[in-house]
């Protein structure tokens, strides 16, 4: 008698939504699974569309598929969108303090070269 099990063979992929946490929200980010679909086109261009839409934090397409030699099926992460973040406002605050030292250091040598 015959014990084996027949396996899926096909992948899958599997969209995963991560919600944006609030501004002063503590704890754990709450992820979703959105769909599920055989064609990776299909499951990247909804991935993509739903992490343009900004309403989620982070988007992750898992693979899923039968590997024969570990006789089980093993999940993946195949594609990660996301981790967008606000800009640091300390970065910003910099780049603007540079940006005028440059444009003084020009104003102060027209003026000093203009006498």
């Amino acid at each position: 008698m015959n014990h084996a099990q027949t396996q899926p063979q096909g992948t899958e992929y599997t969209i995963y939504t991560f919600e944006r946490p609030l501004e002063k929200q503590k704890g754990d980010i709450v992820w979703k699974k959105h769909a599920t679909s055989e064609d990776v086109q299909t499951a990247l261009s909804e991935a993509q569309s739903l992490y343009d839409s900004r309403k989620f934090h982070k988007i992750e397409v898992k693979k899923k598929f039968f590997d024969p030699r570990k006789n089980r099926s093993v999940d993946q992460t195949f594609k990660v969108f996301g981790n967008r973040g606000k800009p640091d406002i300390r970065k910003v605050m910099m780049i603007g303090v540079m940006v005028l030292c440059v444009v003084g250091g020009f104003a102060a040598s027209y003026l000093l070269g203009a006498q």
